[in-house]
């Protein structure tokens, strides 16, 4: 192949090469994705935190021999001007500032003593009032509960003057340890507290008997033809002979009421 012949092959890769370029396609065996060597990525810039730099001060204090600092150094990346920068925040207290802190009201070592203080005195007022009221029902024993061996008679009056006391007492103490006490059942405490009511006067049975039809079945029970008879007798003698005058129930109350 001649000179000429080469140059003109020369010439129509280089026009077949721009002709690539320029309609974007590129060439076998290139990749268009891989990144330009030429152009260099923007370095970000190292952020550290509070902790970290108390971290690696409290490393750089530890370190007592030669070398030992610049090791700490180069195995984090690191200058002595951070060093001396972070020192300087440190003595200032604002890496301390800096540092996170746990959310909520802070620990009161005094806050616990007092809320146990408190619960001690709630503790003894208590008792203390437990005291006083077993004080109270002592002596409301002592002054109601002293007779012993009352008489069938006197056990009403005995049992009225026992709820009066446990009246006075239930004030103090209350309504159960009082009854408790004095041995009074709480039912019948309630019952003797209830207003007492009025009887009412019962209406008078639509059958009963007036005045006038009662006393001639009491002049029948008294008469010598049935003084030795019995209501149910005389009942049914009259029955036989046709009168009528009342149930022999009624007999027997009549007499009962005599």
């Amino acid at each position: 192949m001649t000179l000429v012949q080469n140059r003109q092959i020369g010439v129509g890769m280089g026009v077949t090469e721009g002709a690539r370029r320029a309609s974007g396609v590129a060439p076998m065996g290139v990749n268009l994705n891989a990144p330009d060597p030429e152009i260099m990525g923007k370095k970000r810039r190292r952020k550290f935190t509070a902790a970290y730099k108390l971290r690696i001060l409290e490393e750089a204090d530890t370190c007592t021999l030669p070398g030992q600092i610049g090791a700490l150094l180069r195995r984090e990346g690191l200058y002595a001007s951070n060093l001396t920068t972070w020192r300087r925040q440190r003595e200032e207290g604002q890496l301390k500032a800096l540092s996170p802190r746990k959310r909520g009201r802070k620990p009161n070592p005094d806050r616990h003593l007092a809320k146990r203080v408190a619960q001690l005195e709630r503790e003894n007022q208590r008792l203390r009032d437990q005291i006083k009221k077993a004080q109270k029902i002592i002596r409301v024993q002592k002054k109601n509960l002293q007779r012993c061996g009352d008489l069938p008679s006197q056990a009403r009056n005995r049992r009225e003057q026992l709820i009066r006391a446990a009246v006075q007492l239930r004030t103090e103490v209350g309504t159960a340890p009082a009854c408790d006490a004095l041995g009074i059942s709480r039912a019948t405490f309630y019952r003797r507290l209830k207003p007492t009511r009025a009887q009412a006067n019962r209406p008078a049975p639509p059958l009963a008997l007036s005045d006038q039809e009662r006393q001639t079945v009491i002049d029948l029970l008294h008469c010598e033809r049935f003084q030795d008879a019995a209501p149910r007798q005389i009942f049914a003698c009259l029955l036989d002979e046709g009168t009528y005058h009342c149930s022999v129930r009624t007999m027997y109350r009549i007499l009962r009421d005599e």
